[in-house]
């Protein structure tokens, strides 16, 4: 199928047949593509084989694929068993297993094959192809992770997924692992095919961590081809993988509508879709390209959700692209893991580098006196520029450092990956880019020189570390401004020793109330200190004055001392009276 971007669809018609497969441009379905006339697709209609769509306003149809119709087959969907053993499970014996693997699963009301597979322990006991199996062991796994144990069962058995699981959980063996399960028994791709399945996540670095994992386990499967189509990389390459058809696409939105764009692929054999780190896509705004290719995939596909958090917003798009999913949640979501030791320190905005340092060169001398490697560190602040400062700072104090942000290039990023996963560079000087989704086995500390603005980033940035069962550290340095999220902070903190986590919400929604209510507080704060009566912070000087104070001398944003002000009040009228030729009433204070 050659895919048409929104903004050159209309209703007026010029017929032109594609190479994949037909399409029908409907009008009176908000412009949507619409598939061939089978059961097996979307918005079809028998009476449409031949594709319609307006040439106005576009190239040419001279470039466009070739008009030769190929037919496209059907997707297949086993039916999947697992192992007699498990087949025989009792419901209190599932439920057991559920509860002792901190799992939470719930299926939609309106759901035909009612309940949801078993929870399975064992990879032997998930019956999958001996080539999956052979790679498994390769890799020394031996048992699932909890999120393994019960999202693989239900993605294996052809049912639509919502998963929700703590960072470093194994998501993405979750999903893999069924996918190229799926893909071995699907109809051989030819040259010109669209792939088989389709997986989109939100940023460069995590493509790639996926498109690894998809490696890891087919690597006895000289077959399956899988292509990694992201920006900041060489799309020439991109197109010619494309074009000679590949089994799996792992994929930023963007960059795959460009290629769909320029017909280099198409949506027309895709029959397994995954949407990863699903809630940090709609953060990035790419919720117009998720919905643009979910809504004109073939109507016979399955669609699984991931996601470390559960936002209104992810819930609303499961519940539009997903067909009566199961959920799946593994321990408390969206809330700071209990793996990871969090530390707050209160500094001034000045010291924050210095005291950074010390603590980053006395973990180093701790280190060299036990004989062991200096453990691996990400340091995270606020901005690119912050981010080179802080990396120069510590590589003068003779520390091995890298940074990580998104105006590095991809050679740049991925060489400061490397260098930091195969322990070269022991620390990553970093924006939120590696806050999600990056998994680098053996980080041990997570310092926050600069706070996030939010609960939710602060999770995803701790989650760095403590993952997959193991135990981390965390830092934070804080000034007066973070003292509302500090208090948040120290809540969940509370709630964790206490045996009695709470999940936070979450969400644009739930981030736009959070700094509502942080700029409410400090408002109230302001406007507490004004009232307090003569003396200290209680004259306001205006805005194009704040140049000629000195920052040592403010103490609290937007205010003065008293004795500050009245010079500055002083200085203001002196010069008014000099450039007014006017002399001055009074001495200068």
């Amino acid at each position: 199928m050659s895919y048409v971007p929104p903004h050159l669809r209309n209703s007026s018609s010029t017929t032109l047949t594609t190479r994949a497969s037909s399409l029908n441009l409907d009008n009176n379905h908000h412009s949507k593509l619409a598939f061939p006339s089978n059961s097996h697709f979307r918005n079809s209609s028998p009476a449409s084989s031949l594709s319609t769509f307006s040439n106005a306003s576009r190239r040419s149809s001279g470039d466009f694929p070739s008009s030769k119709t190929v037919s496209v087959p059907d997707p297949i969907f086993p039916q999947w068993q697992p192992s007699e053993r498990v087949s025989r499970m009792k419901p209190e014996q599932i439920e057991e297993i559920r509860l002792r693997l901190n799992l939470d699963v719930t299926v939609a009301l309106d759901s035909l094959p009612a309940p949801a597979p078993a929870p399975i322990e064992s990879f032997t006991d998930m019956c999958l192809h001996a080539s999956i199996m052979k790679d498994i062991a390769y890799h020394e796994y031996t048992r699932p992770t909890s999120i393994q144990a019960q999202a693989m069962p239900i993605a294996l058995s052809g049912r639509d997924l919502l998963g929700c699981a703590e960072t470093g959980s194994g998501k993405t063996a979750a999903f893999t692992i069924p996918m190229i399960q799926h893909c071995l028994a699907q109809p051989p791709i030819r040259r010109g095919d669209g792939p088989l399945a389709l997986v989109l996540a939100p940023t460069r670095e995590l493509a790639q961590q996926i498109e690894k994992e998809v490696k890891a386990f087919s690597r006895s499967l000289d077959s399956l081809k899988t292509a990694i189509v992201v920006g900041g990389t060489n799309i020439g390459e991109q197109r010619s993988e494309l074009r000679a058809g590949v089994d799996i696409v792992v994929a930023t939105p963007g960059r795959f509508i460009d290629h769909l764009q320029q017909g280099n692929t198409s949506l027309s054999r895709i029959s397994f879709v995954v949407l990863d780190e699903a809630d940090r896509m709609l953060d990035m705004g790419f919720e117009p390209q998720i919905r643009e290719v979910m809504r004109n995939l073939p109507e016979k596909h399955q669609t699984l959700l991931f996601s470390a958090t559960m936002p209104v917003e992810i819930e609303a798009l499961a519940k539009e692209y997903l067909t009566s999913p199961v959920q799946v949640k593994v321990g408390k979501v969206s809330s700071p893991t209990a793996n990871v030791s969090q530390t707050l320190v209160k500094v001034s905005e000045n010291e924050k580098i210095d005291r950074l340092l010390g603590l980053l060169v006395e973990e180093a001398s701790q280190a060299e006196k036990c004989g062991h490697p200096f453990p691996l560190t990400i340091v995270f602040v606020e901005r690119k520029t912050r981010c080179d400062e802080v990396t120069e700072a510590l590589v003068a104090q003779g520390l091995s450092a890298v940074s990580l942000h998104g105006g590095r290039s991809q050679s740049e990023r991925e060489a400061a990956l490397h260098h930091f996963r195969n322990g070269s560079t022991c620390i990553l000087v970093a924006t939120d880019v590696a806050s999600r989704g990056l998994d680098v086995t053996g980080v041990s500390h997570v310092i926050n020189l600069d706070l996030p603005k939010t609960m939710e980033d602060y999770v995803h940035r701790i989650g760095r570390t403590g993952r997959a069962g193991s135990t981390g550290q965390a830092t934070s340095f804080y000034t007066d401004r973070d003292m509302f999220l500090v208090a948040n902070i120290k809540k969940a903190i509370a709630d964790a020793e206490s045996g009695n986590a709470v999940a936070f919400p979450t969400g644009k929604v739930a981030r736009r109330k959070e700094k509502e209510a942080a700029a409410a507080q400090k408002e109230a704060k302001n406007g507490l200190s004004k009232h307090s009566g003569f003396g200290a912070a209680s004259i306001n000087i205006e805005d194009k004055y704040k140049f000629m104070i000195t920052s040592s001398d403010i103490k609290r944003e937007g205010f003065v001392p008293f004795r500050t002000a009245v010079f500055t009040v002083g200085l203001i009228l002196y010069s008014f009276a000099c450039c007014s030729s006017i002399p001055p009433a009074c001495p200068v204070l």
